[in-house]
């Protein structure tokens, strides 16, 4: 009995003093910065985009090290569109990339529409909603910059800041590999940035035999096909065949005159522009300069939009007669014929003019005066559209079906029996070595395309919320990140490295600043050293938190 009773004392006062501990210890907590809160990585579905799924599995388990726990969530793709472009902006971090298409080649759509702030609002394409005044006089000075050697020094200070502030980090750069079933197809453009499905492809190839209309594979849905709410290159590879612009780019990047015949700069905020005469709509209507006047002021009257940035320094459009059309600028804008003229679709007004919200109109039959008509959708299925008839240049095959996919593995089992003519994405490394490969003959009917691309694939972090509005956590977060694994494992070396706030790549040579040091190599203990440098502790529990204010 003795003996129970001093067991029980001992028990007790063991009890008291690991007790007093905790207590002293969640004590000491408290004293320290706010937890870091748990986060949310919103990635690509593995079937959609698996080097963008494992590279946010792995950054969770690096956080994970360092005490923060972040949920690498799989997301459709139309629903993260509409998750970092939504009115509430409800969202910590994501993955995503942005297409190399030529437009872009041209440094204001990754300088001013992606990171200036007037462009961080719901709906604007500054979704990491990065804010910084000296970069945004940088990024106002180059597009007002006639002199291109002037406006390249602009461009070039941008992107230091960028690579200082890391907004965003840029994973990697994917080369585009595809292929295309040369048995049945010739005279294909491969396009840097763009690969096979560009806005050219589809007019200049030719069939060989007796298939005349080209089943092209996608593995991403199409998510919109009004113009006014389409965001994703997988809407607008089509609608840019449906819709028509007053210029496109060449295969060799130069602005072509198009719906448009000729342009003059008639001073520096003034461009006459010449429409085409005897061009009608799908449904038999004129295009007229009227309908080119009502595009543009509508794409004008929408802040937030995704064409915003390269319409903004329009002040104001007017007909002059004999069907030119004069653009009168806000102030001078060095990318207006590349990037305005090239991307903005010519709508049909006798359409458009009754519609209240542009943005949520359903747009269920597209009318345009492009090369090809609208047919019909399927969603998640398929997008048929015949070649127009009256279009003023010729077209060589009767039209395409651009054909959706659950998989990459649906599309290389189609195209191995001949189901797909030709992919419209970048081949997984797997498949782009079977099809090398050849495998008993089983890919003899298919070539192998590769070009660079200027685009690339990104951690977007949104930067009003904690932690990711503390600098030196985003940049600790860039030494997290593997660059290697993602390149020369994921991609089995078919891309290029990415880096901190890199968002001009070096295959964008002439805009691309090489004398920019970009954080691109994986370090945790930097990382570590980084976060504690700032302020960054860790409690009793190794959980970390935010410095103390």
């Amino acid at each position: 009995m003795k003996k129970m009773v001093i067991l029980v004392v001992l028990l007790t006062a063991t009890m008291v003093v690991f007790g007093g501990g905790r207590a002293e210890q969640d004590a000491a907590d408290a004293e320290m910065g706010a937890l870091v809160p748990e986060l949310t990585l919103r990635s690509s579905l593995p079937e959609s985009n698996l080097v963008n799924y494992e590279m946010a599995q792995e950054l969770s388990d690096e956080l994970a090290k360092l005490g923060v726990t972040l949920n690498a969530q799989p997301t459709d793709f139309s629903v993260l569109l509409d998750v970092i472009y939504g009115e509430e902006m409800d969202y910590d971090a994501y993955t995503i990339g942005w297409s190399g298409r030529v437009e872009r080649l041209d440094p204001d759509m990754f300088i001013y529409s992606i990171n200036h702030s007037s462009n961080a609002n719901p709906g604007g394409n500054n979704t990491s909603r990065y804010v910084n005044p000296e970069f945004d006089a940088l990024a106002d000075a180059q597009r007002s910059e006639m002199d291109i050697a002037a406006r390249r020094e602009y461009v070039w200070e941008a992107q230091r800041i960028l690579a200082e502030d890391v907004p965003r980090i840029t994973l990697y750069s994917r080369s585009n590999v595809q292929t295309y079933n040369h048995e049945r197809f010739t005279g294909l453009e491969n396009m840097s940035g763009e690969g096979l499905f560009n806005e050219w492809s589809p007019m200049v190839m030719e069939a060989i035999g007796e298939r005349t209309v080209p089943v092209v594979a996608s593995n991403v849905n199409i998510t919109n096909l009004n113009p006014f709410g389409a965001r994703s290159v997988y809407d607008w590879r089509n609608l840019r065949l449906i819709y028509d612009k007053l210029v496109r780019l060449s295969v060799d990047v130069e602005p072509t005159p198009w719906a448009a015949t000729s342009w003059e700069v008639v001073d520096d905020t003034t461009i006459d522009v010449t429409l085409r005469e005897g061009m009608n709509f799908h449904d038999g209507r004129p295009v007229t300069p009227e309908d080119v006047k009502f595009s543009y002021e509508a794409f004008m009257s929408l802040p937030d939009s995704y064409f915003a940035a390269f319409v903004q320094p329009i002040d104001s459009v007017e007909l002059l007669g004999n069907n030119v059309i004069r653009f009168n600028m806000e102030y001078a804008y060095a990318p207006f014929i590349t990037t305005t003229l090239t991307q903005i679709p010519i709508l049909p007004k006798h359409i458009w003019e009754g519609i209240g919200d542009y943005t949520q109109y359903y747009n269920e039959h597209p009318v345009g005066s492009g090369p090809f008509e609208f047919v019909r959708f399927r969603n998640g299925e398929e997008l048929v559209a015949t070649k127009y008839e009256d279009y003023f240049h010729p077209v060589n095959i009767d039209g395409f079906v651009f054909k959706i996919y659950a998989s990459p593995e649906g599309v290389l089992t189609d195209l191995e029996l001949g189901v797909v003519d030709m992919v419209s994405y970048d081949l997984i490394p797997a498949h782009i070595n079977q099809i090398k490969d050849n495998d008993g003959g089983r890919y003899s009917h298919l070539t192998i395309t590769e070009a660079p691309d200027i685009g690339f694939f990104y951690i977007g972090m949104n930067n009003n919320r904690p932690p990711f509005n503390n600098k030196a956590f985003r940049v600790a977060l860039s030494y997290l990140v593997d660059y290697d694994y993602a390149l020369d494992v994921l991609l089995d070396g078919y891309g290029s490295r990415g880096g901190a706030g890199l968002v001009i790549n070096a295959a964008n040579e002439f805009w691309h600043n090489p004398e920019v040091p970009i954080h691109n190599t994986y370090n945790p203990e930097r990382a570590r050293q980084i976060l504690a440098e700032a302020g960054f502790t860790w409690d009793s529990q190794g959980r970390m938190r935010m410095p103390l204010e």
